[in-house]
C-alpha cells in the first residue's frame, strides 16, 4: 500500500502541476547524490562482510553483462531485428527503485547482500552494458569514459566505502566510540526519506498515453521468459553453495532484483527520437508490473 501510495501522488504532482520537471530532477539528484549513498554507507559500515560475500557481485556481474548475450540469441529465434532490444532484457534498475522496494519490505538494515548484489550489476553496467548500447548506435565508449562513470556513481562510492570501514574494523570502532550513537542518528536521519522520495519520483516520469501496446508486450514477454532463465541459473548456484547463500534474505534479495524493470538510463543512450520514446514507454509499463511483482512477493514473504 505505501508504494502505491507515494506513486500516485508522484502521479498527482505532474497532473497537477504542484511539482516541476526541474523540481522532480532535483528530488532525484538528492536522493541518487546524498540519502541514498549515505543510508548504504551507514549500513555497510556496520555489517559483517565475509569473504565469501564477494560471490554476490560476481554473480550479478555475470548476470547482467551475460544477459545480453542471451538477449542477443533470444532475438534472433524470434527474428527481432531491433539492435537496442536485447538491452531490455538485462539489466535492473536498483538505484531509482530496488533499495526503495527493499526498504519498505525489509528495512535498510538487512540491505547487505541486495546491494552486494547491485555492486556486481553497477560494475556491469558501466563497463559492458553501455558500451554495447553506445556501439550499436554508432558511437564508442573509451575505457576512460568507463571508469569515470564508476568513480562518479555515489552509490557505488557509498557501497564500497562502507564495505572499506567494516573491512578494516574502522566502522565496529566508530560504532562503539562516543561519536557512534550521532554519527548513526545523523545517517538514519538523512536516509528516512529516501523510499518515499523515489516513489513519488517514479509516479511523476509514469506515462501511459499513446503507448504501443502490441509492441511493448512483446518487450515484456521476452524480459520475463529470460529474467525466468536468470532466476533459475541464480538460484541454481545459491543452492549448490548453500550457507549464506541458501538463507531466505538472499533469496528475497535476489527476487527483488531479478523482478525489477531494465535500467532507466537505456533511453538516454538512444540517438532515435521514436526508439528513445518507444523505450522509455516499455520501461514505465514493466515498472508498473514490477511493483505488481513486488506486492506479491510482500504477501508471501509478510504472511
Amino acid at each position: 500500500m505505501p508504494v502505491i501510495i507515494m506513486l500516485i501522488i508522484g502521479m498527482i504532482c505532474r497532473e497537477k502541476d504542484l511539482i516541476s520537471l526541474d523540481g522532480i530532477e532535483g528530488l532525484q539528484a538528492l536522493v541518487m547524490n546524498f540519502t541514498l549513498p549515505i543510508s548504504l554507507f551507514y549500513t555497510f559500515y556496520r555489517a559483517g562482510i565475509e569473504a565469501d560475500t564477494v560471490i554476490f557481485p560476481i554473480t550479478f556481474f555475470a548476470v547482467t553483462a551475460g544477459g545480453i548475450f542471451v538477449g542477443r540469441i533470444l532475438c534472433k529465434l524470434i527474428k527481432e531485428q531491433d539492435v537496442y532490444f536485447p538491452f531490455t532484457m538485462t539489466g535492473y534498475e536498483a538505484g531509482m527503485l530496488g533499495y526503495a522496494l527493499f526498504g519498505i519490505l525489509l528495512g535498510n538494515d538487512k540491505i547487505t547482500q541486495f546491494a552486494l548484489m547491485d555492486i556486481g550489476h553497477v560494475l556491469a553496467i558501466f563497463t559492458v552494458y553501455v558500451a554495447m548500447v553506445k556501439s550499436v548506435g554508432g558511437t564508442h565508449q573509451t575505457a576512460g569514459e568507463a571508469i569515470k562513470g564508476i568513480l562518479s556513481t555515489p552509490v557505488l562510492i557509498g557501497i564500497v566505502t562502507g564495505v572499506i570501514f567494516s573491512i578494516t574494523g574502522l566502522g565496529g570502532w566508530i560504532e562503539n566510540s562516543s561519536a557512534g550513537p550521532v554519527i548513526g542518528g545523523v545517517c538514519e536521519f538523512i536516509a528516512a526519506p529516501t523510499s518515499a522520495v523515489i516513489l513519488v519520483v517514479i509516479g511523476y516520469r509514469m506515462h501511459f498515453i499513446g503507448i504501443e501496446w502490441k509492441k511493448i508486450s512483446k518487450v515484456i514477454i521476452m524480459r520475463l521468459i529470460q529474467q525466468v532463465i536468470m532466476a533459475l541459473a541464480v538460484f541454481s548456484l545459491f543452492h549448490v553453495l548453500g550457507g549464506i547463500f541458501a538463507e531466505k534474505l538472499t533469496l528475497i534479495s535476489a527476487v527483488i532484483m531479478i523482478i525489477l524493470p531494465p535500467p532507466f538510463v537505456l533511453p538516454l543512450y538512444i540517438n532515435e527520437t521514436e526508439k528513445k520514446e518507444f523505450y522509455s514507454s516499455a520501461i514505465s509499463v514493466y515498472t508498473m508490473l514490477s511493483i505488481v511483482g513486488f506486492m506479491l512477493l510482500s504477501a508471501v514473504v509478510l504472511r
